[in-house]
């Protein structure tokens, strides 16, 4: 049998080409890296345009003083599209990691011009070879990519030195390439540029090459941009600079899921910060110290899964371990502030239009492979700016930094930083055919997953900073006691002005009365402090409206959906009988069970039981008089409580029991849908924690109360695994959206605001509550005040 080629069109592989190389700015880094490549200590990227020249005078040159090419790396490698050359032998000669792997990058050379030129000078050999090729060929009909030439030829007697210098002449080329040496190398002249090279799209590319090279790299690799038409204005291109921030995460990833995170507090001033503030209980160990203040500097070590709890699944089951080194560098700058803020959070200085200015054009996180930039993540003004979905995050939690309870988010525009990858280390990462980023496989989510994890440490750090200094400015400027008498005097205005007091005599009582005078303070203190209550509910307010959506939704159907409740078994029952009157039972009853309509209906009546069951649980909670703050009685609540979930515990097989008493009433003054909430959420909890693989056989679930002096206490205990061992502070399942849930592919499922919702609950009635036991068989026990009328009492009846 006779065996024929495939064929491929030159013009097919110059559009395929075309499509990995789609802009300017793109084909010139990919020239770049090239020379990285190629083990050069200094590239030249050299745009010698001038206006009066007709375009054919205009080139595009690209120096380097690398190893250079002989005939045969031309012919093999240079010459072969798609050559697999650097995936195979990817240490260098000076053993830098080769940034190129595709083998696709002289495509960038038709992308900047219709004509190619190259010098190429071998290191350690006398030939120079001049290589140049006219794209336009590859678009002649019916021409197959063999039938496309290039042409090649011997240079002789070329001193490769003089020649960069000559092409370089009129430029600032002596003294920025004085310590660099160029007996070999490469230069590339592209001729009939497609793009027009004015100054605006130079200074732009300029500001690229400043992302090119991540920030603190040692690299001995020099890139220098030069113009013919503006001789002076460009030259070494600086890595970008250290700049004014306010805080700095370095964050060290060990291939043994070991993480090194070093912080930089660089927001507040030592200097004026109030001494009370680390006399508060939460400031008084490390890393809140007054020391670790002043120093600024502070470490903390931990690990991948601590920082991940239960993030591998069946469908990407090993990608943490396969994840390999890596380093990311964050650096945060709010964009503005007051000078109430400074007095209040103790602000270092900026200057808010140089930070914004280089904010405006530094922000984003970067990455960065082997020194080099992976376009286009974190790109200004593209539509991977945001590629970790910071504004998404910050959207759904829109508290402030001080909240008390909801969770601060760090918005895109306020960091500026980069993750360091290798292809030695993370060989899972792999690139588009495009070039533009990397495939979209487990282990990319994984690296983005554990980079917003690393974030969060910064913004819990932050946070918590944030809430003492908000809480030392509360204690110092109004206290409780003072809210009451602002009250009572509120009231007493309003009651004169109601008795037809003008304004002008309430002005008179106050100028002559220094009581009345002190009054008006305690009003104004009273006044500005409920602002910032109300600020803070806003606050919360948004983030419970989307909850509440749900709620409503199931409130206008209430009326169909109890209508559905009270059919739904009964049609079962119709259907059977129907069914029975059509067909002999003794006929089927030999028939498989799946067969058998009988049994079949019979299926179905049990599942619809399930349905009915969890239908009356949903619309029991949305009673009107449950949303009704009233004296409820604890001991007939749990019962009532019990028999809500017995259906669906009874299925799972969990056995629940509650505090009860024949002798004894508890009363408490409460919103029933706010216990509800409580209870609800952690039985919902436990049923998860029990279909967990580390959970064992036992089932059981325990809410005790007892009364100690003015406090009622009530502890919940189950018998699952507790909380993950990977979560090293328990409490971090108060803050909103904090959740270890997650499906087959290791995706954060839920809300994650379950346990905010109950920590939020408890608070709003000066309840206090903490975890006893996190494992195995978590514990939690809430604490709430009671007044005279609540407690426990006889039962009298």
């Amino acid at each position: 049998m006779a065996q024929i080629p495939f064929k491929v069109s030159a013009r097919t592989a110059r559009l395929i080409g075309r499509e990995n190389v789609s802009n300017a700015d793109g084909a010139i880094i990919e020239l770049i890296k090239n020379s990285y490549d190629a083990g050069a200590s200094a590239c030249v990227v050299y745009f010698d345009f001038h206006p009066e020249n007709i375009v054919e005078e205009n080139s595009i040159y690209i120096i380097d003083n690398g190893i250079g090419m002989d005939r045969t790396i031309i012919e093999n490698y240079w010459m072969t599209i798609g050559t697999n050359n650097k995936e195979v032998n990817f240490i260098g000669e000076d053993g830098r990691v080769k940034s190129g792997a595709k083998g696709i990058g002289r495509f960038a050379l038709d992308r900047l011009g219709s004509k190619a030129e190259m010098i190429t000078k071998p290191k350690s050999k006398g030939e120079t070879f001049f290589w140049s090729v006219d794209w336009n060929d590859f678009d002649n009909i019916g021409v197959t990519i063999e039938e496309v030439y290039a042409d090649i030829d011997v240079v002789d007697n070329m001193n490769f030195h003089e020649t960069v210098f000559d092409i370089l002449k009129g430029t600032r080329y002596e003294e920025l390439l004085k310590d660099h040496n160029f007996n070999n190398g490469t230069i590339i002249r592209i001729k009939v540029a497609r793009d027009p090279w004015e100054d605006y799209f130079v200074d732009r590319i300029s500001t690229n090459l400043e992302f090119l090279v991540p920030i603190d790299d040692n690299s001995q690799f020099e890139l220098i941009l030069l113009s013919s038409e503006f001789p002076e204005k460009y030259g070494l291109i600086n890595s970008l600079l250290n700049y004014d921030y306010d805080y700095k995460l370095h964050a060290k990833v060990n291939s043994d899921n070991s993480v090194k995170i070093s912080y930089h507090r660089n927001e507040f001033d030592p200097k004026i910060i109030d001494m009370d503030l680390f006399q508060l209980e939460e400031m008084m160990h490390y890393p809140y110290t007054f020391e670790v203040f002043e120093n600024g500097k502070f470490e903390k070590l931990t690990t991948v899964n601590k920082l991940m709890p239960n993030y591998e699944k069946k469908y990407n089951k090993g990608v943490l371990n396969s994840l390999g080194n890596f380093e990311f560098t964050m650096y945060f700058l709010k964009r503005n502030f007051s000078q109430g803020d400074r007095k209040k959070f103790y602000y270092r200085y900026f200057d808010v239009g140089k930070r914004n200015i280089w904010m405006d054009t530094f922000a984003g996180i970067k990455v960065y492979r082997d020194h080099f930039r992976v376009r286009p993540y974190g790109e200004m003004g593209g539509s991977s700016f945001d590629w970790l979905m910071l504004g998404e995050r910050a959207a759904k939690s829109p508290a402030a930094p001080s909240h008390k309870s909801g969770s601060w988010r760090v918005r895109p525009n306020q960091i500026s930083g980069s993750i360091s990858i290798s292809r030695l280390d993370n060989i899972n990462l792999e690139d588009k055919s495009s070039r533009e980023g990397f495939q979209e496989n487990v282990s990319f989510m994984a690296l983005k997953d554990l980079v917003l994890k690393i974030i969060q440490e910064f913004e819990t750090d932050r946070q918590y900073v944030m809430r003492a200094l908000d809480k030392l400015y509360t204690n110092k400027n109004i206290d409780e006691q003072e809210k009451k008498r602002a009250n009572q005097i509120a009231k007493q205005i309003v009651s004169k002005i109601d008795n037809n007091v003008s304004e002008e005599k309430l002005n008179q009582l106050i100028s002559k009365d220094s009581k009345s005078a002190e009054n008006v303070g305690i009003l104004a203190k009273s006044y500005l402090a409920q602002l910032k209550t109300n600020k803070d509910l806003i606050s919360e307010l948004q983030l419970l409206r989307a909850l509440a959506s749900t709620g409503l939704t199931l409130t206008s159907f209430a009326h169909d959906l109890n209508n559905l409740s009270a059919n739904i078994v009964q049609r079962n029952i119709n259907l059977k009988k129907i069914i029975s009157r059509l067909i002999n039972e003794e006929e089927v009853k030999n028939l498989q069970p799946f067969l058998n309509p009988l049994i079949v209906i019979d299926d179905m009546a049990i599942q619809d039981e399930r349905l009915k069951k969890w239908l009356e649980f949903s619309l029991n909670t949305i009673k009107v008089d449950k949303r009704t703050r009233k004296k409820i009685e604890l001991y007939k609540y749990f019962e009532e409580f019990s028999r809500t979930w017995e259906s669906v515990l009874n299925f799972q097989k969990v056995k629940l029991t509650v505090p009860t008493s024949t002798e004894k009433k508890c009363f408490l003054r409460i919103f029933e849908i706010d216990f509800d909430s409580i209870f609800n959420n952690l039985i919902s909890n436990s049923l998860t924690a029990f279909r967990r693989p580390d959970a064992d056989d036992e089932r059981t679930i325990t809410i005790e109360l007892i009364q100690d002096s003015n406090e009622i206490i009530i502890d919940f205990t189950d018998s699952g695994p507790g909380l993950s061992s990977d979560i090293d502070d328990p409490n971090k399942i108060f803050e909103a959206f904090y959740t270890t849930k997650r499906d087959e592919l290791g995706k954060e499922i839920g809300t994650g605001l379950g346990m905010w919702i109950i920590k939020s609950t408890v608070e709003e009635y000066k309840g206090n509550i903490k975890i006893k036991r996190p494992r195995p068989g978590l514990s939690i026990q809430f604490v709430f005040p009671t007044r005279k009328d609540e407690g426990v009492t006889e039962n009298d009846e």
